[in-house]
């Protein structure tokens, strides 16, 4: 977790909302939208792939709560959120709890309750393996970025490649690397990038990740080499 939070919040009171919206950009975070209800809020991380994380309260004016929008997320999104709430109580705490947010947060709160709160999450998830959510068919998986071999880009697609299964994403290699922002992945040729964790071997022409030979182009041949003898 760091910085590079899209975030989305959800929260029916635009006081509020606005409020948290400018501790977030102050704290260094991206805001991606602020949802007042449950339709808005699926309706906007259906169409905004790039929302990585939600604060969400629990307590919406409307018929489904914020615990339904929890809910949501876990089945369809995968993605880590939040509770805001000015409810304490135990039986909301314990409905909560069950939906595994990362956090808690009881109103009132103040920037440094917030940021307190990221920076918890940050510390506690920076020993914890990174993953990456991929869409595959109709549901969203997540993939830990230890388990991806290698990428191959196919014209506006990129092959994720596995030992379990190889992922189609729509994308193009650049921009997938961007994505994963982890140096592990490293470009070998204009089509490919390897997980360096994964090379076996290296000659002049290719690499060897299990039995597959990956081409190898002179471009990226002398980083690969000091990289792969570091």
């Amino acid at each position: 977790m760091n910085n590079n939070l899209n975030i989305l919040i959800i929260e029916d009171e635009l006081l509020i909302a606005e409020m948290l919206k400018e501790m977030l950009l102050e704290l260094g975070y991206k805001v991606a939208a602020i949802a007042k209800n449950y339709a808005t809020a699926t309706d906007i991380l259906k169409k905004q792939s790039d929302i990585n994380f939600a604060i969400l309260d629990i307590n919406l004016s409307e018929t489904k709560t914020g615990l339904d929008v929890a809910k949501k997320i876990n089945d369809e999104f995968k993605i880590p959120f939040i509770f805001l709430t000015s409810y304490s109580d135990k039986k909301t705490f314990k409905e909560a709890v069950e939906l595994k947010p990362e956090a808690y947060l009881i109103k009132p709160f103040s920037k440094m309750d917030l940021f307190t709160t990221l920076e918890i999450i940050k510390a506690r998830t920076l020993d914890a393996e990174k993953t990456i959510v991929i869409k595959d068919g109709h549901l969203s998986v997540k993939v830990k970025l230890s388990s991806i071999l290698w990428l191959k880009s196919e014209n506006i697609y990129v092959e994720v490649k596995t030992n379990e299964k190889t992922f189609v994403v729509r994308n193009s290699l650049d921009k997938f690397l961007e994505e994963l922002n982890d140096d592990i992945f490293f470009r070998i040729h204009r089509s490919y990038a390897v997980n360096v964790n994964h090379v076996k071997a290296v000659n002049g022409q290719y690499v060897i990740i299990g039995e597959e030979k990956i081409p190898l182009s002179r471009k990226f041949r002398d980083d690969l080499l000091i990289k792969f003898s570091a």
